[in-house]
């Protein structure tokens, strides 16, 4: 994976709390997105990129829109606060995978890396909120219509959860079920929907007004 920070103490940080995990290996420390792109360019291995939203030279929006037309574009995980929460509808459209808020713990950073890196997508409650605020004040002022995509009873439920910003753990157990039973609904509603993860499943159910 690679780390994309101008700041030099953030991305040691980040370096030295992954490098620490057995199964994450940081390949590449940059400090703008130019150098990121570089790196990825050199390094087809790079799977996976740790990316900071307000870099110089090249932003973390705009390396995110040129990796999708490489190859072997690893996935991106935005790293935001909340000073960025207009960038975030911009960052799922370029191709964010996810975001990361910067106060998150080191359990945390290393959660969301190993569920992107496994093929998740990840939105905090935290960072729901912020999309839910400008999908209210950017969305259309035709609310989504779920009819059309003929979700179950359940698989509604589960639809309306990931809009809250709920990891398969937690709909599990907010709805008393087991695990691959939920990955099973999670798949479902992502493949009726159209959505290409759960992100942007989680702004379809809030355009569809479902997380209260």
């Amino acid at each position: 994976m690679a780390i994309a920070d101008d700041q030099e103490l953030v991305r040691d940080g980040f370096s030295l709390i992954l490098r620490s995990q057995p199964d994450i290996e940081v390949a590449a420390e940059v400090a703008d997105g130019r150098q990121l792109l570089d790196a990825v360019h050199r390094d087809p291995r790079i799977d996976l990129a740790l990316v900071d939203i307000r870099m110089p030279v090249l932003d973390g929006l705009q390396a995110t829109r040129e990796l999708a037309g490489i190859p072997h574009a690893p996935a991106v995980l935005i790293v935001t606060t909340f000073d960025d929460d207009t960038y975030v509808l911009d960052a799922i459209a370029s191709g964010a995978r996810g975001f990361l808020l910067k106060r998150s713990s080191a359990r945390e950073l290393i959660a969301a890396v190993r569920a992107v890196a496994a093929g998740e997508a990840i939105l905090s409650a935290e960072v729901t909120g912020l999309v839910l605020d400008r999908v209210r004040s950017t969305g259309p002022a035709t609310p989504v219509e779920l009819t059309s995509f003929r979700l179950t009873a359940r698989e509604t439920d589960v639809l309306t959860l990931i809009g809250s910003g709920l990891n398969n753990d937690e709909i599990a157990q907010h709805l008393h079920l087991s695990m691959s039973t939920v990955k099973t609904h999670v798949a479902n509603v992502l493949a009726k929907t159209g959505s290409r993860d759960r992100v942007r499943a989680a702004i379809l159910a809030i355009r569809a007004g479902l997380p209260r």
